[in-house]
């Protein structure tokens, strides 16, 4: 079966490890969630694919769209991203049937923990292009589910245009997300030489004179 785009990790070419940030991001894995947010252009999704391909975890990659706002759309595809990612067909998770309408909240708690005992401990869940779907309540309670039962070891990483919206209040005063913003992710004069040196074949000695 051909998957999604949605389902599937960006591809890098070239890309430049900002190490500086891979520490960062390291530091927040004590934390269950990060939040990397920036402008369109800023390099935030090609950082936490690189991330993830460096640090060498498990990962789960999922691109969230309009569509997710709709739970019973989120937890298919969810589903099928676990299923791809573990490069497994056997792991079989709850389905959102009608009589569990009534109370999501409980259904999210159940799939969030049968989704975790089948995955690694040391997991990352990433949640692409986040500015699409936090209008909707219900999906950003979805996920703060996901985050109540991710096990210590696991993470999750949320990338955005935007800053956490309100209904993650909860989360950050706790902090079980913590947040990677635009000053972060502005490059340094480093970086920037780096990029400069790669670019144009020129070395850093070079740039720095």
């Amino acid at each position: 079966m051909r998957l999604p785009a949605k389902l599937m990790r960006p591809r890098l070419f070239g890309t430049l490890a900002r190490t500086r940030l891979f520490t960062l991001l390291d530091e927040h894995c004590k934390h269950t969630a990060t939040w990397v947010n920036g402008p369109p252009g800023s390099g935030k999704t090609t950082l936490v694919a690189s991330y993830v391909e460096a640090c060498k975890h498990p990962t789960v990659w999922y691109q969230v769209d309009g569509g997710d706002a709709d739970p019973a759309t989120f937890f298919y595809y969810l589903h099928q991203a676990v299923t791809h990612g573990m490069h497994r067909e056997d792991i079989t998770l709850p389905l959102l049937t009608p009589e569990y309408l009534a109370d999501l909240p409980g259904f999210a708690r159940r799939f969030f923990r049968a989704l975790f005992s089948h995955l690694p401990a040391d997991v990352v869940l990433v949640f692409d292009d986040m500015h699409q779907a936090t209008a909707s309540s219900v999906f950003c309670e979805l996920l703060e589910h996901a985050m109540g039962a991710a096990p210590d070891d696991a993470n999750i990483i949320l990338v955005s245009r935007t800053e956490p919206p309100q209904a993650f209040l909860r989360a950050i005063a706790s902090q079980r997300l913590v947040a990677v913003g635009w000053e972060d992710l502005r490059l340094s004069i480093e970086e920037t030489h780096a990029i400069v040196a790669a670019v144009s074949g020129v070395s850093d000695d070079q740039i720095a004179a």
